[in-house]
């Protein structure tokens, strides 16, 4: 069996599930901070802040909404002066919308594909942002301070390292994570993540199986609605995690929910 291929099955998940209830787990849904006010003014905004218009319409605007929920949620949580990282950056799309809305805050686009940093790079010139740094780099070699980190679908445990980065900087996050069946034990990240999932004695192997499952994409509506319940399971440990750490954390979901099968937002914020 290879590492991280573990295929789910259902005395597996029936096994976890049993121990979340009676360990009294419970998923603790909130509200996005500008409540259903998560719209951005695009037609407003230059061509080169839209994350491409040249993208099929209904493909345009589900990135565009999927931008938006964490964007406004930036705006919201974040201070003046904050130095914001955009982890896992891709071409720039949420990191430059945050730069054009935030001018008097920092952003670091770090990513280690050098095609989409070029893209990037063409953007924030035409775009004339001076408050844009550009780091090429895998994220376990980004070591620079910063006070908010923001993540866009950042796959399996990548989407924990942003958080464990955050965490070692006291910094605030809007994380969208991604990839659940992607999730394994590194050098640096062991699942599950939460000593209250621990406590309840949540094994590496079961906390897999809730992965998997979490990436189940089934019309069956039985086995959808398993699969959400697992995501929200998932991401509960993470937020979990982070209250452990000092962190308020609200477990939402990105409106609307179509615009993306991965619409869950966890956001961190901190005491100044």
């Amino acid at each position: 069996r290879l590492r991280g291929k573990y295929r789910a099955i259902k005395p597996d998940i029936t096994k976890a599930l049993d121990k979340i209830k009676s360990g009294n787990i419970e998923v603790e849904l909130g509200c996005h901070p500008r409540k259903d006010q998560v719209q951005l003014d695009w037609e407003s905004f230059p061509a080169r802040v839209d994350p491409g218009r040249d993208l099929p319409k209904k493909r345009h605007q589900r990135k565009c909404q999927q931008l938006e929920n964490l964007a406004t949620a930036v705006l919201a949580i974040h201070r003046p002066g904050d130095i914001i990282v955009d982890f896992c950056s891709g071409g720039g799309h949420l990191g430059i919308v945050i730069a054009y809305l935030l001018p008097d805050c920092k952003v670091y686009l770090v990513e280690n594909n050098e095609d989409s940093l070029l893209r990037a790079r063409s953007r924030i010139e035409d775009l004339n942002l001076q408050n844009v740094t550009i780091f090429q780099c895998n994220q376990d070699y980004f070591h620079e301070k910063f006070t908010l980190g923001v993540c866009l679908h950042a796959c399996g445990v990548a989407t924990d390292m942003v958080l464990k980065q955050c965490i070692e900087n006291e910094a605030q996050f809007v994380i969208c994570p991604c990839c659940y069946g992607g999730i394994q034990d590194t050098h640096f990240i062991t699942y599950p993540r939460s000593q209250h999932f621990k406590n309840v004695g949540i094994e590496y192997k079961e906390f897999l199986t809730l992965g998997h499952v979490a990436d189940q994409t089934e019309f069956n509506m039985a086995l959808e609605e398993q699969g959400k319940y697992c995501m929200n399971l998932v991401d509960t440990d993470r937020s979990l995690y982070a209250r452990e750490h000092g962190y308020r954390t609200s477990l939402c979901s990105l409106k609307p929910l179509s615009c993306t099968p991965k619409n869950n937002l966890i956001i961190g914020q901190r005491d100044s």
